[in-house]
C-alpha cells in the first residue's frame, strides 16, 4: 500500500465514492464525490496527536466495537495515506483537535468535491463484508456478550488491537478457559447463504493455533460440518493443528443457553457418534461467512453490472474468463466476484491488471464484426431484444427504434431469435444469406438430376 501511494503514476482518492458512470471502452466517464475530511491532507503528518485530545468516545468500527475511537481518528494503524478525519455526526465542535494539531491541518470549512475523470478501463475490487449476524442474533450474538465472531477474536489477538493481543471475556474481563468455535455461521445454509465462504475453516485453524500459543492450557473445541482446507499446504496445516490437542466435533450446535455462573451451554449433535450432547464454554466464537460488500452492491447499480444469485458480480466465464465482465474494459477481481482467500485474490488481481494493460497498450480497439444490426423499417419497438440481451447492447430509443451498441454486442444472436418482426440480423449471418445459400444448394441438386437424366437418355 505504501508503494502504491508513492508511485508517480498512481493517484489515490480515499474517502471518496463513485456516483455516476457512463461512456464506452477506452473512454469511460466517472464522476466521483470526494467527501470532506475536515483535515487538510497537504498539512496532516499522521502523527495522531489530535486523536488523543478528543473528548468523544464511540465504538471503533475497525475493532468491531471492542475498542473505541474519538470524533477525530485515523481509520486504522496501517491506513494509507495516514490522514486523520473528523466524524461530524459525533463531533461536538469543541475545537480541541484544532488547538492541538501542530501542523494546523484542521479545516472545518471543507466541503465535498465533485471530480470527473476519463479512464480507459476499470477494475472492480470492492472486497467483502461480514455476514450480518446481528440481524438474526444466531447463537445469541448481540445478546450474550461472550459470543463473538472470528474477526472480533482476530482484533483481540492483534498486538496493536484493543486488548494488546490478549483475549478476555467481554462480560468480566477474565481469560477464558474453554472456547468453542462454530463453523459455517451464515454459510452453507438454506436459511442464510447456500455457498461456502472458502476461508472460514483456515481462519479458525489459524486463530486456534494463536490461542494455543498464548494460552497452552486453554481447551478449544471446534464444531464443524466439513473442514475444508483445500488450498496448497492447508491440509498439512490442518493435521498439524489437530495434533495440538484441539477437539474437533462433526456437528453443528442447535441452541445455546446462559448458565447461572456466566458460562454458556451449547447443545449439539455429534454426527460421528450419532448422539446429542451439551458442553459448557466461557467464550463462543462464530465463524461468520462472506457476503458482497456494500460498495459492490452500490457499484453494480451505478455501473449496470450483472450480479449472480448470491449478489456477487458475475464474470463472463468462471474458467475461461474469470475476471472479465460483459463490458469489454471493465474487470472484476478479489471477493467482488465471490469468496476467495488471499492467494486467489492476488492472482485474480494480477489477471485483471494484465487484461487492462493488454487493452490500453494498443492505439486501436479490435472488435468482432459479427454483431447485430437493426432494420429500422421493420422494428416496432417491442423491447423484447432489449430485455433478452445479457450484455445490455440493445436499447430502444425515443423514436421507438432499437439501437445496437457495437462495442457491447458480442454477436450471440439471442436478440435475433426473439424478434417477432424479424427486424434483427447478425452481420455475415443474415437470414437472406442463408435463404440464398439454401436456394443455391437446391439449384445444384436439380441441375445434377437433370444432367443425370440427359446422360441416361443419350445412352439409350
Amino acid at each position: 500500500m505504501v508503494n502504491a501511494s508513492k508511485h508517480p503514476n498512481i493517484n489515490l482518492l480515499t474517502y471518496s465514492d463513485v456516483i455516476e458512470f457512463s461512456g464506452i471502452t477506452g473512454e469511460y466517464k466517472v464522476k466521483i464525490r470526494k467527501n470532506p475530511r475536515y483535515v487538510d491532507e497537504s498539512k496532516c503528518t499522521g502523527c495522531g496527536l489530535c486523536t488523543t485530545k478528543c473528548p468523544i468516545n464511540v465504538p471503533n468500527e475497525f475493532d468491531r466495537g471492542i475498542g473505541e475511537r474519538g470524533a477525530i481518528y485515523i481509520p486504522f494503524p496501517q491506513a494509507v495515506p495516514k490522514y486523520a478525519l473528523i466524524d461530524q455526526e459525533v463531533c461536538i465542535d469543541c475545537k480541541s483537535c484544532e488547538r492541538t494539531c501542530p501542523a494546523e491541518a484542521i479545516d472545518f470549512s471543507q466541503e465535498q468535491e465533485i471530480m470527473e475523470l476519463t479512464v480507459g478501463a476499470v477494475v472492480i475490487a470492492t472486497g467483502w463484508d461480514e455476514y450480518p449476524i446481528i440481524k438474526t442474533n444466531e447463537y445469541k450474538y448481540g445478546i450474550y456478550p461472550d459470543v463473538i465472531t472470528q474477526i472480533e477474536l482476530e482484533r483481540m489477538l492483534s498486538p496493536i488491537g484493543p486488548t494488546g493481543g490478549h483475549v478476555y471475556r467481554i462480560s468480566n474481563g477474565k481469560t477464558p478457559k474453554n472456547v468453542a468455535m462454530i463453523q459455517c455461521v451464515g454459510s452453507r445454509s438454506l436459511r442464510a447463504n447456500p455457498y461456502c465462504s472458502a476461508v472460514c475453516c483456515n481462519v479458525s485453524l489459524k486463530n486456534s493455533q494463536l490461542l494455543k500459543q498464548e494460552y497452552p492450557e486453554m481447551d478449544i473445541t471446534m464444531f464443524y460440518i466439513d473442514i475444508r482446507t483445500w488450498d496448497k499446504g492447508n491440509e498439512e496445516y490442518y493435521r498439524n493443528i489437530r495434533a495440538q490437542n484441539i477437539n474437533f466435533i462433526k456437528g453443528k450446535p442447535g441452541d445455546i443457553k446462559l448458565n447461572s455462573d456466566g458460562t454458556m451451554r451449547l447443545f449439539f449433535d455429534n454426527a460421528l457418534e450419532n448422539t446429542v450432547n451439551h458442553m459448557d464454554f466461557d467464550l463462543v466464537v462464530l465463524s461468520t461467512g462472506i457476503v458482497p460488500s456494500k460498495g459492490t452492491m452500490e457499484l453494480a447499480e451505478i455501473m449496470g453490472l450483472s450480479k449472480g444469485p448470491n449478489n456477487f458480480l458475475t464474470e463472463v466465464h468462471g474458467c475461461l474468463k474469470p475476471v472479465e465482465t460483459k463490458d469489454n474494459g471493465i474487470y472484476i477481481c478479489g471477493c467482488a466476484s465471490g469468496p476467495k482467500n488471499i492467494p486467489y485474490s492476488v492472482s485474480s488481481a494480477l489477471g485483471a491488471a494484465s487484461k487492462v494493460s493488454t487493452l490500453l497498450s494498443n492505439d486501436t480497439l479490435s472488435q468482432e464484426l459479427i454483431i447485430a444490426e437493426i432494420n429500422e423499417n421493420l422494428c416496432m419497438g417491442c423491447h423484447r431484444c432489449e430485455k433478452t440481451c445479457d450484455f445490455e447492447a440493445v436499447r430502444v430509443n425515443e423514436d421507438g427504434i432499437a439501437v445496437v451498441d457495437d462495442l457491447k454486442c458480442k454477436g450471440c444472436g439471442a436478440c435475433v431469435t426473439v424478434c417477432p418482426a424479424k427486424a434483427i440480423d447478425l452481420k455475415y449471418y443474415r437470414d437472406q444469406q442463408f435463404e440464398e445459400a439454401i436456394k443455391g444448394m437446391a439449384s445444384i441438386e436439380i441441375n445434377l438430376q437433370t444432367l443425370q437424366e440427359t446422360q441416361e437418355s443419350t445412352e439409350n
